[in-house]
């Protein structure tokens, strides 16, 4: 079907060829005049002519005065200032900009729809002295006549009887108090406007109106308006259509081509009949080209996923290519993809077929899906969380680390943003000095400059501007970074624009507000690509389709709530006074979708219709409305509706399984002698949970980041613990092989909290707060709470100890490294500290015989102390392994070796969770007290030395762990996937 411009461009061409230069078209947007400028040379076949003036409504009106259209961020700022003039309830620039925008709206509003604010924003006390005629008869003549019998004339005093007149609720008299000053607050911001030399552009509507109907004897620019492509019209375009029309100096297009417009209950035409008999054209296009609309070729295709709708419609620019649909994929200008959901933008790019080299891109990048603005919110994120002491600025961990690991600083300096990134996790930093910083990564330091007072406009403009032009200065010389540096100048102007328009109108601001303000103005800048608009695939949004016509036609995201989009009317004018006057309504904004929609398939030839099928709760999942309707209202349409799946295979999950190749195994004989390496308890233990898991860890020395943590983790926790104990026996030991510890000592360390309290200090600055060693800062807020907890649990436990009193503490910490012989073909290196090693004296002998040497594993933990088979001790599938008994018979083993000793030695786990329930309670095997290693012990090596065995065997792969609970808190999970 001949496109709708191109008829109305071979009207003119072939009608009033010589007057065109007299002429000017109007649409209703700039690209729809590009194609209509297009379509007049190819009409005009080589004939010349002068090439008429082409424009948009805005820029039309905009001619009628000498004034300069507002920028946004000015008239914000013009309407806070007039606002703190008039009211007694005076806000901050941070309070009143999160409605200030709303007052902008609504004003603009009263201006489009030229309503009288004298009468719409009456005060309450005033409003029954008003007289009901608030319409002039004239608008109420325009109203009747272009909505017909729809309109409900409906009374303001729907709106005023919703109130309580004789005792107002809290938020009416809020309400209340700022509608009073409404109707002076409009006329103080017009003029102030006015003063300056500037107009909103429902300003320059109202003007333009006003201009017609007095200078009806004046000469007017051009001859001719021709206006093309509109549909739901304001007020003030009614009458602008109505002036120029009653002096013969108009003519009007309106396309109705699509077959859905004879519908009387679509919505999509209701307007545009009334259009047609208003303002009717001066050359018929159905006489021109006598087609009768019918509907296209229709494929409705559910996808369930956002994503995949944009590999449908992928798919579908192939399948068009392979068919010779699209004849020429290098130029494929007849074939538009339409995004009502922006997001989708990125991946469609991705999603185009290499045969389509060019694109005509018409919608914009939003500037806050690029990197640059996920950069700058995570540098506006981390100065709004910095804080100052002693004079030094400092960043709180989480922002600085999401600022490090940007793509963008990586590239500028990655040693800089690793070191910096490595000196938080190794100090255990939570707020990093801007000193530090800059001392680390110099390269970076601009981006570390302290914002020492945020509300300062000036101070934060120039933080930005040296930031932005130090980022520029590396992306300038970067090819591939070629885009950022387009992106980082459009940031810099819209910062330049805030600053400049602060300036002029003297704002202060408080609480932050410039950062947000400039935050909230990049969210709503889109960047402009340049290009040839009449070459290329046509990626485009809803809006920009008004007035033009493809072949062939993909819309993606058609379902409720996304197309047509979900409307919040944000007013202060309330929706009965709105309709009273005959202002903007929801409906209103349906009409536009709806008769967006229809148009726009109607000339196409074939049209694919793609919606996200997922069912999730809270999910747009529905289907439009229009499909629905092309669906069951109009039987005529030939209507493909499918579904799309993704084509998967299910299969078993492969299991990671690494065979000991000559390369791995010369790695294990490193553990073996002549080598350095050494196992330890905790090594054995990982092997048993997961091989696959010591594999990475001890033979490819994958080393895990851990996180920096705002709080104390168990095992800084129990080394602390355990090591405050320990010092305090080895001072008392000094340098004897072992020292008598009876129960007058165990009270004098009870009593001497100040000394237990000083170890404490040192030892969690040191190894929690990553303070110097000996470093006895008080301790303050969470480390003062846990170092209290540590004297609670070691006063108990030095009571408890007073019931095996005297005992002779022998070591702590003590160092057991040599080989251990495993089978006549492997002995390996082993090295272990044991937590403590003492003489207990049973029965309270002391000096009768040797005594019982005990080895004690301090554990803060719920470890079990009972055991029933060797089993609960290797086996990887028992529940609650005995890990930690499996360490002490290791131990035991070890020690025995090292000292030549084949006597009783008893394994000790100090509990401190249950020390004040169940005391220093033996370990209990099979229900019985377990005081010698030796009773279990050629069991125990048996299954060890299997075990040891099995690590070395070349014949015995690593593989995953083959209970669950061992992955649970595993850093190999994003490696190895299991479930």
């Amino acid at each position: 079907m001949t496109p709708f411009l191109q008829q109305v461009a071979s009207a003119y061409i072939h009608n009033e060829l010589p007057q065109l230069a007299d002429y000017c078209f109007v649409f209703p947007n700039k690209r729809s005049g590009v194609f209509f400028r297009h379509y007049l040379s190819l009409e005009a076949q080589g004939q010349p002519f002068i090439m008429p003036e082409i424009g948009t409504i805005a820029e039309v009106t905009n001619r009628f005065s000498a004034l300069t259209e507002a920028p946004r961020l000015d008239q914000l700022f013009i309407l806070y200032n007039e606002y703190r003039e008039l009211s007694d309830d005076v806000v901050d620039f941070d309070q009143f900009i999160f409605w200030g925008e709303m007052l902008l709206n609504d004003f603009n509003d009263v201006n489009l729809y030229l309503v009288d604010p004298h009468k719409l924003f009456v005060n309450l006390k005033r409003f029954r002295e008003v007289s009901s005629n608030y319409l002039t008869e004239e608008q109420v003549e325009i109203i009747n006549r272009y909505w017909g019998e729809r309109f409900v004339h409906t009374s303001p005093d729907q709106f005023w009887n919703h109130l309580h007149e004789e005792a107002p609720t809290s938020l009416e008299n809020k309400f209340l108090k700022l509608w009073e000053v409404l109707d002076t607050l409009f006329e103080r911001f017009n003029k102030r406007l006015l003063d300056n030399g500037m107009a909103t552009r429902g300003m320059f509507a109202r003007n333009a109106v006003n201009y017609l109907s007095k200078a009806a004897g004046t000469k007017l620019p051009y001859k001719r308006y021709i206006f093309v492509g509109f549909n739901v019209l304001t007020l003030a375009e009614i009458k602008i259509f109505e002036k120029l029309q009653a002096r013969g100096a108009a003519d009007f297009y309106w396309d109705m081509a699509s077959p859905s417009f004879r519908d009387e209950g679509n919505r999509a035409a209701f307007f545009m009949r009334r259009n047609v008999d208003c303002f009717p054209s001066r050359y018929d296009l159905n006489e021109l080209y006598p087609e009768k609309p019918s509907f296209p070729e229709i494929h409705i295709t559910g996808v369930p996923t956002a994503f995949g709708q944009t590999k449908a419609a992928g798919l579908q620019l192939s399948e068009w290519i392979s068919d010779g649909s699209i004849s020429n994929p290098a130029n494929a200008i007849d074939t538009a993809v339409v995004l009502p959901d922006e997001s989708l933008f990125i991946p469609m790019i991705h999603a185009v077929p290499a045969e389509i080299t060019a694109l005509n891109v018409t919608m914009g990048f939003p500037l806050k899906s690029t990197s640059i603005s996920s950069l700058m919110s995570a540098i506006v994120s981390m100065h709004l969380r910095a804080s100052r002491s002693r004079n030094e600025w400092s960043y709180f961990y989480e922002d600085l680390r999401a600022v490090l690991t940007h793509p963008l600083l990586q590239a500028m300096d990655p040693e800089g943003c690793n070191a910096l990134l490595r000196l938080m996790l190794d100090r255990r930093l939570y707020m990093v000095p801007a000193s530090k910083i800059a001392e680390t990564s110099p390269a970076l330091a601009f981006i570390f400059t302290p914002v020492r007072d945020t509300n300062e406009v000036e101070e934060v403009h120039t933080y930005f501007f040296d930031l932005i032009e130090g980022l520029r200065a590396f992306t300038a010389t970067r090819k591939e970074l070629k885009i950022e540096n387009y992106f980082l100048d459009t940031y810099l102007v819209e910062l330049e624009n805030l600053r400049a328009a602060c300036a002029r109108w003297s704002i202060t601001m408080r609480d932050k507000t410039f950062i947000e303000l400039l935050q909230r103005t990049i969210s709503s800048v889109s960047v402009r690509f340049t290009g040839e608009p009449l070459a290329g695939l046509q990626v485009m949004g809803v809006l920009e389709t008004r007035a033009l016509d493809f072949d062939k036609l993909i819309m993606l995201s058609m379902n409720e709530h996304v197309f047509p989009h979900k409307q919040y009317t944000r007013s202060f004018i309330p929706d009965t006074l709105r309709r009273s006057y005959g202002m903007a309504t929801t409906e209103l904004q349906e009409s536009i979708f709806a008769y967006s929609f229809y148009r726009l398939i109607s000339r196409a030839s074939k049209v694919r219709l793609c919606y996200d099928a997922r069912t999730l709760s809270g999910k747009n999942s529905e289907i439009s409305r229009y499909i629905a309707q092309l669906l069951y209202l109009f039987p005529e349409c030939r209507i493909e509706h499918d579904l799309a799946s993704f084509t998967t295979h299910p299969t078993e999950e492969e299991a990671i399984v690494v065979e000991k190749s000559p390369e791995i195994m010369e790695k294990l004989r490193e553990f073996t002698p002549p080598g350095r390496r050494t196992l330890s308890a905790t090594a054995i233990n990982d092997y048993i949970n997961c091989p696959l898991s010591f594999y990475l860890k001890r033979i490819c020395r994958l080393d895990l980041d851990e996180d920096v943590m705002d709080y104390m983790d168990s095992g800084t926790y129990g080394s602390i613990l355990h090591e405050v104990a320990e010092r305090l026996y080895k001072e008392l030991r000094g340098d004897r092989d072992e020292v008598k510890i009876t129960e007058e000592i165990l009270d004098s360390f009870i009593r001497d909290e100040v000394r237990m309290d000083g170890i404490i200090t040192e030892l969690i600055n040191e190894k929690y707060n990553r303070m110097p060693e000996g470093d006895r800062t008080p301790l303050v807020g969470e480390s003062l709470v846990l170092g209290k907890v540590m004297k609670h649990f070691l006063i108990l436990m030095f009571r408890r100890e007073k019931e095996i009193a005297p005992f002779d503490f022998i070591d702590g910490e003590h160092k057991v490294e040599g080989t251990m012989k495993i089978s006549d073909n492997l002995t390996v290196n082993i090295l272990q500290f044991i937590d403590r090693i003492d003489r207990v004296y049973p029965g309270g002998r002391y000096g009768e015989g040797l005594g019982l040497l005990r080895i004690v594993d301090y554990k803060t933990g719920s470890d079990k102390t009972d055991f029933s088979d060797m089993d609960d001790l290797f086996n990887p599938e028992t529940d609650h392994r005995r890990k930690a008994i499996l360490q002490l018979m290791f131990y035991c083993n070890a020690y025995a070796g090292k000292i030549k000793y084949d006597g009783a030695i008893m394994p000790q786990i100090y509990s401190f969770k249950t020390l004040s329930t169940t005391g220093l309670r033996p370990l209990s095997y099979q229900k019985e007290d377990f005081t010698d290693y030796r009773v279990i012990n050629h069991l125990f090596m048996e299954r060890f030395r299997a075990t040891v065995g099995e690590m070395f065997d070349p014949n015995v792969p690593f593989t995953q762990a083959v209970d669950d609970s061992a992955c649970k808190f595993c850093g190999f999970k994003p490696i190895c996937r299991k479930h």
